[in-house]
């Protein structure tokens, strides 16, 4: 009965919801969540059953790979940051059109629009 109480606290009540919006971005990027964990942690969610903390601190940690929520995440900083403001960005000219126009892209970005031209290696 108290641990119902405590639950009618103000500060508990908006800690509850809190939580819950952390979280609750996962149903929007389920397809993605499951291609980037099969891809980068090799876990088929559909043959394995992972607990739920665990699934939720490794679906935080997939924008810290190359897939499909790293891209994701990259495209929603650049959406929120002013175009004047100068960011690691890949520069390729557009010269099949026979313009001199030039178009940024983070490197994120380019790999999502040229797959296999950048391979990440890592260091031994």
């Amino acid at each position: 009965m108290r641990a119902l109480e405590e639950l009618r606290e103000p500060d508990c009540a908006q800690a509850i919801v809190d939580r819950v919006e952390e979280r609750l971005w996962v149903l929007d990027h389920q397809d993605d969540i499951d291609a980037d964990f099969l891809a980068i942690y090799g876990l088929d969610l559909e043959q394995v059953e992972i607990s739920g903390p665990r699934y939720f601190s490794l679906a935080y940690r997939l924008t810290a790979y190359q897939g499909v929520m790293a891209a994701l995440a990259e495209e929603e900083r650049e959406e929120r940051q002013p175009t004047t403001t100068p960011t690691r960005t890949s520069t390729t000219a557009t010269h099949a059109r026979g313009s001199s126009e030039r178009t940024e892209l983070s490197l994120t970005q380019f790999r999502a629009k040229f797959p296999g031209l950048v391979s990440v290696a890592k260091g031994g």
